[in-house]
């Protein structure tokens, strides 16, 4: 099991924890259940940044190293958790986007954006290829970029290969076949 997947079944963990202790019954233990998740948050995210602080005074190999984790999947989401991402969210949507035009050049697609804001990324796949091109184009944002609350993906998926619309087959002269045949 790869590092990234121990991660999000360990974040999907906690998130149910959370959601056990959220159901309680008694008030006064939800009320401490929640500070107590805050409390923890709060430490680490004081940890977390003083690590950053520490790594930023070493003169180039700190900016490296910031870079670096900057662009570890897994460190990154933590870093954007806590709010300290070294990138701002536009950059790191953008990064996603190089990363998912270079996989869908691949499928002899490309990628355009239409519109980008602070928690919105809208972008159109243009042409098709032999798998669903929507999940690599969302893979490459959701690793990038977690914190895009609304991703949308116009264009991108398979198109049936084993039917052909009436309408199509109407222009090629089996019209006038069809208008015989409906005549009394």
């Amino acid at each position: 099991m790869s590092a990234t997947q121990e991660f999000q079944e360990r974040a999907a963990r906690i998130e149910g924890l959370v959601q056990k202790l959220e159901s309680a019954a008694d008030p006064a233990l939800r009320a401490t259940a929640r500070e107590l998740v805050q409390c923890l948050m709060e430490l680490h995210g004081t940890g977390i940044e003083r690590i950053l602080e520490i790594a930023s005074t070493a003169p180039e190999a700190g900016a490296g190293l910031l870079e670096s984790l900057g662009h570890d999947e897994l460190v990154s989401s933590l870093l954007v958790l806590y709010g300290l991402h070294p990138e701002d969210f536009e950059t790191r949507v953008r990064r996603g986007i190089d990363k998912a035009r270079q996989a869908l050049r691949k499928q002899g697609a490309s990628l355009d954006v239409l519109a980008l804001d602070e928690t919105m990324v809208r972008v159109q796949i243009i042409g098709a290829g032999k798998e669903d091109l929507q999940s690599v184009v969302r893979d490459a944002l959701t690793e990038t970029a977690p914190d895009a609350a609304n991703i949308v993906i116009e264009g991108g998926r398979q198109q049936s290969q084993g039917f052909v619309p009436l309408s199509s087959l109407l222009g090629s002269g089996l019209a006038a076949v069809r208008a015989e045949s409906v005549q009394p």
